[in-house]
């Protein structure tokens, strides 16, 4: 299966429109349509949400520099000689 892209407006009425290249195959296709995430006075999630929900889920343990650097020298030392 081949996937194309392609950048595209929705219009006022919903509607979206495409005009695919002549080599494009006849039959069905499959369309997804990936819509940014915003925040703000007209999104269904407001700032405020987004924020609660961060609340509800508590960060786990944050490392400190050292403890990463320490870590990362570990990691690279398992990888032996190439």
């Amino acid at each position: 299966m081949r996937a194309l892209k392609f950048n595209a407006t929705i219009d006022s009425r919903r509607r979206l429109q495409l005009e695919l290249p002549a080599d494009s195959p006849k039959g069905e296709v499959e369309v997804i349509v990936l819509v940014p995430e915003r925040f703000g006075p007209n999104d269904s999630t407001s700032l405020q949400d987004f924020f609660r929900q961060l609340d509800a889920h508590p960060l786990q343990r944050c490392y400190t520099r050292e403890e990463i650097d320490a870590y990362l020298a570990g990691e690279r030392a398992s990888w032996g000689e190439p």
